[in-house]
């Protein structure tokens, strides 16, 4: 996907750039005809430079759609997926169940109650809480209300959870403080703003962190008469009322001890990014003959954004592979950690048959070492 994005960028400046070619050779075609209607001594020139703009748009035209046909067999290429080659994975066995009440809750989640009601009367086997159902109901009204300017009853939902927000470490009380002042400072009242900074600003910003934000945010006085032309103008676009209700959104879950984005989206972005990657090489093991026999794994590391990263993940120094629940990594003695396997290697390599209890060197420092000497490692 991103191979496509950044083609279609390119794409799209050389668009740009041709239509401005094209609209500079019709303006001069046009003022030549001007001149030919005024001068016509001058008719010969303007024939000339019609026929200079018609070439020119033609190759320009031409070139244009030579790369959208370039672009849209790069598309077909990329979605040429033989998804029979990745379906056939026995992850969902005997998961019919998690899956349906995962899908339940996203539909929770995005305020589909009607389908959501759909779903369980189709699939007996979901069950939804009537207190899960409130909660989301709840939290989707009162997002609702951010994104139709409406702040007063989420701020006294965040002064009530005030103390379970800090402890999580999170600034949805700031952030809908900051909404407000930006609300009373684009309608014009301007010493209202300021009032309302003056009380709410410290009381939301406890330990100070703050500060520097605060200080940027009271230079828009400056320019409360102009603020479409101002340095602050990009504070007070229609997206800020949709970010405020989707950071609410994800601090109401994670109060509620919820993730803060919905799993099943975040997996099905996730399994996206990795669907051209793992069909490639699932074709290649089937041409080779070869079987990946590893069912909670995948066969190549698939690179995936900071936002879909949720646990830290330890690779062996030694054998680079990445640690599991078979294969935990363990802390020698002198520090460097190494996974179970290369643990026991090394273990049985000081004597061929040996037990794993014979003493062996770090492979990074002297330090010497036995198998019990080892200790599991936790992130």
């Amino acid at each position: 996907m991103d191979s496509l994005v950044r083609d279609c960028e390119k794409l799209s400046k050389h668009q740009t750039a041709a239509m401005n070619k094209t609209l500079g050779s019709v303006e001069a075609t046009i003022r030549a005809l001007e001149l030919a209607r005024t001068e016509p001594g001058s008719l010969a020139s303007a024939q000339r430079q019609c026929k200079q703009t018609q070439d020119a748009v033609s190759e320009q035209l031409k070139e244009l759609c030579t790369n959208v046909a370039k672009y849209g067999k790069h598309v077909e290429r990329s979605f040429k997926l033989d998804l029979g080659v990745v379906a056939e994975s026995r992850a969902f066995e005997n998961k019919q169940a998690e899956l349906g009440q995962s899908i339940m809750l996203h539909f929770l989640r995005s305020g589909d109650f009607d389908l959501a009601r759909s779903f369980i009367a189709e699939d007996r086997s979901v069950v939804a809480e009537d207190a899960a159902w409130e909660r989301f109901e709840a939290m989707n009204a009162l997002a609702e209300q951010i994104r139709t300017h409406v702040l007063e009853p989420a701020l006294e939902w965040a002064l009530a959870n005030r103390a379970a927000l800090e402890a999580l470490g999170l600034g949805l009380e700031f952030a809908l403080h900051r909404l407000r002042f930006l609300q009373l400072v684009e309608g014009g009242a301007s010493v209202a703003a300021l009032a309302y900074a003056r009380e709410w600003f410290p009381r939301a910003n406890t330990g100070s962190e703050r500060l520097g934000e605060i200080t940027h945010l009271m230079g828009v006085f400056m320019y409360a008469r102009r603020l479409g032309a101002s340095p602050y103008a990009a504070l007070f676009g229609e997206r800020r009322w949709a970010d405020g209700a989707r950071e609410f959104a994800a601090a109401f879950c994670a109060v509620q001890g919820l993730a803060a984005a919905s799993p099943l989206a975040v997996s099905v972005a996730a399994g996206a990014r990795a669907l051209a990657v793992v069909s490639k090489v699932s074709g290649l093991l089937r041409e080779r003959r070869v079987e990946w026999s590893q069912q909670d794994e995948l066969a190549v590391e698939v690179p995936l954004p900071d936002a879909m990263r949720f646990h830290s993940v330890f690779a062996c120094p030694v054998s680079k592979e990445q640690a599991s629940r078979d294969n935990p990594p363990m802390a020698l003695p002198c520090g460097h950690v190494i996974c179970k396997a290369s643990l026991d290697k090394l273990a049985r390599g000081v004597r061929p048959g040996a037990v794993a209890s014979g003493r062996f060197k770090c492979p990074y420092c002297p330090g010497m070492a036995t198998v019990g000497d080892a200790e599991r490692v936790h992130f």
